[in-house]
């Protein structure tokens, strides 16, 4: 409570550690605490603005994403979620810049084994993509951006040939291994959610782009965060 009224509580998730470190360089000098609720192994730091926000750094990986987002909502019981990092690019979009992600493909998913489901469709829905839930609380900082489709699997894609599958295949315009777990479990949870990402390496790019421009990119999806939970 401040002031007699409820403060907002922001859940948000990375997958990397130089993802946390965007986190901590946009908020160096606002005093955060690292936190542990009970005997849960799931390390959280709080920042308190007029907003409170708890971030977890996942790990990598649509099982650790999933995981995570779960643990925010039931143990801090937030009222929003945020996903943010660094993807790959499937086509040609400016690197480093921040965009919204408006729609998952869980490209790993495949019960097309006797069955009429496609590679990515769950049982009892008629599309591959998955759709995410935002409100209106993202929507006065957030629904400027560019919103592009996001091939979501537990696997690191290399640049040229299987970008471009993923590409031809799934409609998608980025690839990473984390937005299905998060968006499916916000959405079973009916939690408001948001996926902020920016390009590292594109599309027939590998290594050496990831590394040029992992740490800006991922700075400048956290410049975001920043403004959601500090009312600017």
């Amino acid at each position: 409570m401040k002031g007699g009224m409820t403060i907002m509580r922001i859940g948000v998730v990375v997958a990397t550690e130089r993802e946390k470190e965007a986190f901590s360089k946009v908020f160096s000098d606002r005093p955060y605490m690292h936190t542990r609720a009970g005997n849960h192994l799931v390390d959280c730091w709080k920042l308190s603005l007029d907003r409170e926000v708890f971030l977890v750094l996942s790990g990598v990986g649509e099982i650790a994403a999933a995981i995570s987002t779960q643990y925010l909502i039931d143990v801090f019981h937030v009222d929003v979620m945020i996903n943010y990092g660094v993807v790959g690019g499937l086509i040609n979009y400016e690197p480093k810049k921040p965009f919204l992600v408006n729609g998952v493909v869980h490209y790993d998913f495949d019960m097309t084994f006797d069955t009429d489901l496609k590679v990515g469709q769950y049982p009892n829905t008629y599309k591959t993509v998955i759709e995410i839930k935002r409100n209106a609380f993202f929507a006065g900082q957030l629904e400027n951006l560019d919103k592009l489709i996001c091939a979501s699997g537990d696997k690191i894609v290399p640049g040229g040939e299987p970008k471009k599958r993923l590409r031809r295949e799934f409609g998608a315009d980025v690839c990473d291994m984390e937005s299905a777990g998060f968006v499916i479990t916000c959405n079973r949870n009916r939690m408001p959610c948001a996926i902020i990402k920016a390009i590292s390496d594109g599309v027939d790019e590998d290594v050496e782009a990831f590394e040029k421009n992992v740490d800006e990119a991922a700075l400048n999806c956290a410049k975001l965060i920043f403004r959601l939970a500090s009312n600017h």
